[in-house]
């Protein structure tokens, strides 16, 4: 790599993870706020809803990295349009969860499971359209558009929840703030035209084989998102009503220990896709040894900060510093299951993408049926869960690449 390449792209990193700095810091805000706005047995329901709408908009973050893949690969010279292929399956998405909510929200969200569906419903049409054209940016290496496009919408939610927060709005209110920010590209489109080519953008392939590969994508992403965003509706729905009750410490403490770590990654991650596929899999070495200095480092510290958070967040929030350094090295592992799935994607391994987040969702899973105390379970399902997972990905493909 010439020197001039290594700084062109040092320099295309900046506003990516600018965008991740400042969207990680923005959830964190709204977490906080919620905490503090809403009694603990209504944020544990906002914090299951802030999971499951995570865990919707991740399933649609397959559609950004196989975007991302598809343009990159082809050039943006291909003659199949991607929005089309978007616009069918974000709201086939979107209708189907409206759809079966009917059955699973009351049973989710409790009694107001019609506002909340209603808000998730109008979430998943307006991020998976989002999602393309985050893909698009990202596939074309338009990195500050890409990271405008997030920053963007992260700064938007905080507004908007602060404003729910201070009119009195509470859980549905806060809910709609939640999905209504996903509206943020729709503003750039309009006003840039730059973003207005991400809308047309075209690949090589037919558009059956391009949906194919979204929906294998949105399977392993979703999969995937049930552990990274998505844990608390693992955890409500393997766990007793009267023990869920008082979660909201542990769940909120997996969400603040995990944020440092998997937001920038999952920003990063397209990045990482497109490295992958041009300069091999050697790049993931100073990743993955940075993140183990990262994870190290971050238990280290918050063993003796993370209590002392929780309780400025929440005076009646009680979680042990061990517990807290657990969960971030427990990130750890979960951040190491991203990097390898983003590196099988770059390979065109969908197939091993997706087996490996099934994996490791589904010992996870498994694992939180296990008898013992609820932290105990947590720690437990967040290390077996992506240890199984990472040995999929590397067994099912990076080894033999590399």
């Amino acid at each position: 790599m010439s020197l001039s390449q290594s700084s062109e792209r040092s320099r295309s990193l900046v506003p990516v993870m600018a965008a991740a700095g400042i969207s990680g810091v923005a959830g964190y805000v709204v977490l906080v706020l919620a905490a503090r706005v809403l009694d603990p047995a209504v944020n544990a329901s906002f914090l299951v809803f802030w999971g499951a709408v995570y865990a919707a908009f991740g399933a649609l973050v397959g559609l950004t990295t196989e975007t991302t893949r598809a343009v990159f690969s082809s050039g943006d010279r291909g003659s199949t349009a991607v929005f089309p292929v978007l616009i069918g399956i974000g709201g086939s998405a979107a209708a189907l969860v409206g759809v079966s909510g009917v059955w699973w929200a009351p049973l989710l969200f409790g009694d107001a499971w019609s506002g909340l569906l209603l808000a998730m419903v109008t979430g998943i049409v307006l991020f998976s359209l989002q999602s393309g054209l985050n893909g698009a940016a990202a596939g074309t290496s338009s990195w500050t558009a890409y990271s405008l496009s997030l920053g963007s919408e992260a700064v938007m939610r905080l507004v908007l929840c602060t404003v729910a927060a201070v009119v009195g709005g509470h859980l549905v209110g806060l809910a709609w703030a939640v999905v209504l920010a996903c509206s943020t590209w729709i503003g750039w489109v309009l006003a840039r035209r730059d973003y207005r080519r991400f809308v047309r953008v075209r690949i090589s392939g037919s558009r059956s084989g391009l949906a194919r590969r979204m929906l294998v994508a949105c399977a392993a992403t979703g999969s995937s998102a049930l552990l990274l965003v998505g844990y608390p509706v693992l955890l409500r729905v393997t766990t007793p009503a009267d023990v869920f009750a008082g979660a909201a410490p542990i769940v909120l403490s997996v969400s603040l220990s995990r944020a440092p770590l998997l937001v920038p990654l999952g920003i990063y991650q397209n990045v990482l896709v497109t490295r992958v596929i041009r300069d091999g899999l050697q790049v993931l070495r100073p990743i993955v040894g940075g993140l183990g200095v990262v994870a190290a480092v971050g238990s280290a510290a918050a063993w003796w900060a993370g209590p002392w958070l929780l309780h400025v967040i929440n005076p009646h929030y009680d979680v042990s510093g061990q517990v807290f350094a657990g969960l971030v090295l427990t990130a750890g592992l979960v951040a190491a299951l991203t990097i390898t799935g983003a590196a099988t994607v770059a390979l065109d391994r969908h197939a091993t993408y997706l087996a490996g987040w099934l994996v490791a969702t589904a010992v996870a899973a498994l694992t939180l049926l296990l008898p013992g105390s609820l932290e105990s379970r947590v720690l437990w399902s967040l290390a077996a869960g992506p240890l199984a997972g990472i040995a999929v990905h590397v067994g099912g493909g990076l080894a033999r690449r590399s």
